[in-house]
């Protein structure tokens, strides 16, 4: 009976490491990014040695349902040896006041543990690790 009680303990311990790591891992590119994005023009996603894995082209979407903002989207497509990789960014402007910004990556179908810095027209606007799933997110407030 004592081997069991000591088991749980150390379970919810491991679990809770675990936990956190994945949303350090999720949480760690939303930060805070400088520029004005209203017109931007490619998103890119770069490996550690600076190669582009994933780019894509925005275009207005014209769909949007949502009046307040202006959203740009871009599909990102493989740009490198990873053929089955892929993603979507997102520029949303306020209509209201054009200083309010916010930048989404996601992708998909990466290696594992690659380290990704995600850029715009140039210009790096956060990173991120792989998770096992082979997914990174971002989500950044852009400050102009």
């Amino acid at each position: 009976m004592t081997d069991r009680r000591q088991f749980i303990p150390a379970l919810g311990m491991i679990a809770t490491m675990a936990g956190s790591t994945y949303m350090v891992v999720q949480l760690h590119a939303q930060t805070r990014a400088a520029g004005d994005f209203s017109n931007a023009t490619v998103a890119e996603v770069h490996d550690g040695q600076g190669q582009a894995i994933l780019r894509g082209q925005f275009v207005l979407d014209q769909e949007d349902d949502n009046d307040d903002d202006i959203e740009r989207t871009a599909q990102l497509s493989a740009a490198g040896a990873d053929a089955d990789a892929h993603g979507k960014a997102e520029v949303e402007v306020a209509k209201s006041d054009a200083t309010k910004q916010e930048v989404e990556f996601s992708v998909s179908n990466l290696e594992p543990g690659t380290r990704v810095t995600f850029l715009i027209d140039g210009q790096a606007v956060g990173e991120a690790t792989i998770d096992r799933r082979g997914r990174a997110e971002i989500d950044i407030d852009v400050a102009r």
